[in-house]
């Protein structure tokens, strides 16, 4: 993968993933969660996240919920899998796969992240418009322990949601 891409990719997502958890219904329900101790929130988070997505001057177009079909030299049990999102930036030929994760503990929700990246390994790319990476979004209570970043193979970014004690964290 081209390391520019990655870059640009990368700063896109963030960028775009600060100006979602800035606005202050998703810092008040995020509060609400918390303060109620709820939990299982993650198709919420999508749902949000897909109608800013479709609002964004910056996106052309987002698929939620892709049905990609799996390698079978690489995946003997499973058949298919589901992305999260094609993201289809404007002025850009392909699109880029995002999944998001949800969880109270930062350490599980790492590894969901982690899981879910070696599932994309195993997708087949005939017929999904994408040569970029899979780039997983994790959100949970309190910061990553300095160990995560140690174990991790992956670039890990991590930021605190501004008004709550919930962080987002890119891999």
């Amino acid at each position: 993968m081209n390391i520019n891409i990655l870059k640009k990719d990368r700063a896109f997502i963030l960028s775009i993933s600060e100006e979602f958890f800035q606005q202050e219904n998703i810092i008040e329900k995020l509060n609400e969660f918390n303060k109620l101790g709820v939990k299982g929130w993650e198709v919420w988070l999508q749902v949000e996240y897909f109608l800013f997505l479709s609002n964004h001057p910056q996106v052309k177009k987002v698929d939620r919920e892709m049905r990609c079909f799996l390698d079978g030299r690489k995946s003997k049990i499973k058949r298919s899998a589901v992305l999260d999102f094609m993201i289809h930036e404007k002025r850009k030929t392909s699109a880029i796969p995002l999944e998001i994760k949800q969880d109270v503990s930062s350490t599980t929700c790492l590894r969901h992240m982690l899981n879910d990246v070696k599932k994309f390994e195993k997708i087949k790319y005939s017929g999904i418009n994408t040569n970029r990476s899979l780039w997983c979004l994790g959100i949970h209570l309190g910061q990553l322990k300095e160990e995560h970043y140690e174990r991790c193979a992956f670039q890990i970014t991590s930021n605190p949601i501004e008004g709550t004690n919930y962080f987002y964290t890119l891999i």
